[in-house]
């Protein structure tokens, strides 16, 4: 009897692990099957994207907002040289407030659909205004090759972005459509203008616009990813 007693107190228990798998399950009713979440909400909770969908707008507002931060200083740098002649004046002045409206546009995306701006901001906002002056400073007819080549990429880049949400069937994207819609329209008006004004008529015409818009190019893949 003894010997049993001793042999019952020096057997070694089963491990937790063991213990735990040899018992009966337990049903809690409060506890709920967890899920990851794939989708994101936006538009104060009225508008829900997959995270593709969210992932592809968040990198087209962050650069367009960028975008539009340098097309209104590019303006403001052309008028600091090209101010004095009333028209230019007048014509740059209208450009650069449809270019502020449009920044206006972009900044109130950014907040709707949880978008992080691009830590480039104030570069593209410094760019901007180096590269309006510079233009400026080689003649009016190089200011409007700047304004034609910014335009075309930019415009090219809204046509793009235009095809990639009308491909997104929500309702609620709508409002963003129509103000991508516009903010195109607008640009390719900038640059009908730029044209009309003797863009095309600038020393070294053709390497100044592919230096630019290469330029852009390079501004919106950076944007993109910082």
């Amino acid at each position: 009897m003894l010997r049993q007693c001793v042999c019952r107190k020096l057997r070694p228990k089963a491990p937790f692990a063991a213990r735990a798998l040899s018992s009966p399950a337990v049903h809690n009713p409060h506890l709920k099957e967890f899920k990851y979440r794939d989708t994101v909400r936006v538009k104060n909770g009225e508008l829900e994207l997959t995270k593709e969908e969210h992932s592809k707008i968040d990198r087209f507002i962050r650069i367009n907002q960028a975008g539009e931060t340098a097309a209104v200083t590019i303006y403001k740098g052309q008028m600091a040289v090209l101010g004095g002649n009333p028209h230019l004046k007048e014509l740059l002045t209208h450009m650069r407030d449809q270019e502020a409206v449009h920044l206006e546009i972009m900044d109130k995306h950014i907040v709707d659909f949880k978008v992080r701006p691009t830590l480039l901001q104030p570069v593209a906002a410094v760019g901007g205004y180096f590269l309006g002056v510079t233009s400026a400073l080689l003649g009016v007819k190089s200011a409007m090759t700047c304004t034609e080549a910014v335009e075309t990429r930019i415009g090219n880049h809204y046509n793009d972005q235009l095809r990639d949400l009308h491909a997104m069937k929500h309702p609620q994207l709508e409002e963003l459509k129509q103000s991508i819609a516009k903010c195109r329209d607008e640009e390719l008006e900038h640059l009908d203008t730029a044209v009309e004004h003797g863009s095309q008529l600038a020393p070294l015409y053709k390497l100044q616009f592919e230096l630019i818009k290469g330029g852009c190019g390079v501004a919106i893949w950076l944007c993109d990813r910082i």
